[in-house]
């Protein structure tokens, strides 16, 4: 019986809750569209077009240069491997190997690499004949004896090589 006497009432509060939860799902739907265009908006390029097809060309481009990167990274390695056996000092040192011949026509002459291998020649100029020597380094470091000369060469060609001395 008591149902039947709040029944306009439960009604009524019933179609007022039901009122006020239309009222509020019709001022998010407002909302959210406003919020929807701010949004469209913001995903137009410069020129009006959509950024979803720009975005997606600048991934493809992203990947492209990340593919180009590792090759060019590879070569370099290679390159430096490379680098590494090639001549990268040159040393030169003249002198009078004997007393009777002047002008310092004798000369060690050194080429070496970034690990100081290479070779130093030694030419001895005398009155009556000229003698050619050639000794290889490895290291910075010869099998045969140095003279003073071939060694300053060999300072020389090492202290003139892209990283310098490694030893």
């Amino acid at each position: 019986m008591m149902l039947a006497q709040n029944s306009p009432a439960l009604v009524g509060t019933l179609a007022a809750l039901f009122g006020l939860t239309w009222f509020g799902l019709l001022v998010i739907c407002v909302w959210l569209r406003r919020e929807l265009g701010v949004v469209r908006e913001a995903l137009k390029g410069t020129s009006g077009e959509r950024l979803e097809p720009l975005l997606r060309d600048h991934l493809r481009s992203k990947e492209r240069l990340e593919s180009q990167w590792e090759r060019t990274s590879g070569r370099l390695e290679d390159m430096e491997r490379w680098a590494l056996g090639t001549v990268g000092g040159v040393g030169m040192v003249r002198y009078d190997a004997f007393d009777e011949v002047g002008g310092e026509q004798s000369f060690a002459l050194a080429f070496q690499n970034e690990r100081g291998d290479g070779v130093v020649i030694n030419s001895i100029s005398g009155r009556e004949q000229v003698r050619v020597y050639c000794k290889a380094t490895r290291a910075g470091k010869c099998e045969q004896t140095l003279t003073p000369e071939e060694e300053e060469a060999i300072r020389i060609a090492r202290s003139r090589s892209p990283t310098g001395p490694s030893a």
